[in-house]
């Protein structure tokens, strides 16, 4: 009666410790998934980056050859003069 009590234990030590290796083959795979995701990200960021100041040097050169310093005139306006209509087109001026 013994044999079968003590029996059931000597695959317990077995079990647990292959419970324990596939825990942590699970724990390191999902640290290292989301460490790679990580390190996917900030690639994609610094990329990012770079392409925003390669447009923001672009830009700023096509700003400094476009605009030339323009005087503006200030314009005094009477009360009782009435508003001028506005152009059906926008125009859009650098400023400094």
């Amino acid at each position: 009666m013994n044999e079968l009590v003590a029996g059931g234990g000597s695959y317990m030590l077995p079990a647990l410790f292959g419970i324990a290796v596939v825990f942590f083959c699970v724990v390191v795979f999902i640290s290292m998934r989301r460490a790679v995701r990580a390190n996917d990200q900030i690639l994609l960021l610094e990329a990012s980056l770079r392409e925003q100041r390669k447009q923001t040097k672009i830009l700023q050169q096509l700003v400094e050859l476009s605009c030339e310093p323009e005087v503006v005139e200030p314009r005094v306006e009477s009360v009782n003069e009435q508003p001028t209509e506005e152009p059906s087109h926008l125009t859009f001026r650098a400023e400094r």
